[in-house]
């Protein structure tokens, strides 16, 4: 990895739960699924939501937003998508929210990606009405290499330090747009940009290649749906085993 890399931290940063906070965890996640499953049940909705209720207190939401999630199906590509996870920044939520089939997938994605942008960002993968969605933005800026930003102050600092700060934070972005006018600024100005071009394309062609792609097994799929209009890319036999129709346009 390249130095500056959002991945570098990983070891030392996003971490795994704790055994205890992943078993309080998986156990809500179950009260959830439950809560989802009983809509046609009062007295189950009705249990499934006192016990979320009871086991959310004893739980610290910003650590499980901040934790390596890596999925339990990941078997070969578990190091590839922890990495992509160590890419997601504290308080998004590090998820990798869609099932197995579409994991190299984004396994070649995020390979690609990290050449065209080392230290992009990722904040959201997931399943969306049957396909894949997956938000990211480039991190990173063009600045004048011999002219780093001004640190910001660290907590406690005087009201004369912080306007200090502002003045030079202020003369700083003068300086920033008088370099990426210079022929210098302008050329990785365009090279940035044309690389941001073509990582939008990659994401575009997966995000279609998603539509055609079985989305539990990897087998070339299609929409289905539930009766109740849950959908899913699927290919035919997954979608008998898991109940699900072929979906049309006049499903939409």
């Amino acid at each position: 990895m390249k130095e500056g890399d959002p991945r570098d931290d990983a070891a030392t940063g996003p971490t795994t739960l704790p055994r205890d906070v992943q078993t309080r965890w998986d156990t809500l996640a179950d009260t959830v699924r439950q809560m989802a499953s009983a809509t046609d049940d009062a007295e189950g909705f009705q249990g499934a939501w006192n016990a979320m209720r009871l086991v959310g207190r004893n739980i610290d939401h910003q650590q499980i937003l901040n934790a390596m999630h890596v999925p339990e199906d990941a078997g070969e590509h578990e190091e590839a998508l922890e990495g992509m996870l160590a890419r997601i920044p504290d308080g998004w939520g590090r998820w990798i929210s869609c099932s197995r089939g579409w994991y190299p997938l984004l396994v070649e994605l995020d390979e690609k990606l990290s050449t065209l942008l080392p230290n992009y960002i990722i904040h959201q993968v997931k399943e969306k009405f049957g396909g894949l969605r997956y938000y990211w933005e480039p991190g990173e800026e063009i600045h004048d290499p011999n002219d780093p930003e001004p640190p910001i102050p660290g907590r406690g600092c005087s009201d004369a330090e912080t306007a200090k700060w502002e003045r030079a934070h202020e003369a700083w972005c003068e300086r920033l747009d008088s370099y990426r006018q210079t022929p210098e600024g302008q050329t990785r100005l365009a090279d940035l940009e044309r690389r941001v071009e073509l990582a939008g394309q990659l994401v575009d062609s997966a995000e279609k290649r998603a539509g055609v792609t079985c989305e539990v097994c990897g087998a070339a799929g299609q929409p289905h749906r539930t009766p109740a209009r849950r959908y899913k890319t699927l290919c035919p036999a997954c979608a008998e085993r898991e109940g699900y129709v072929p979906s049309t346009e006049s499903d939409s």
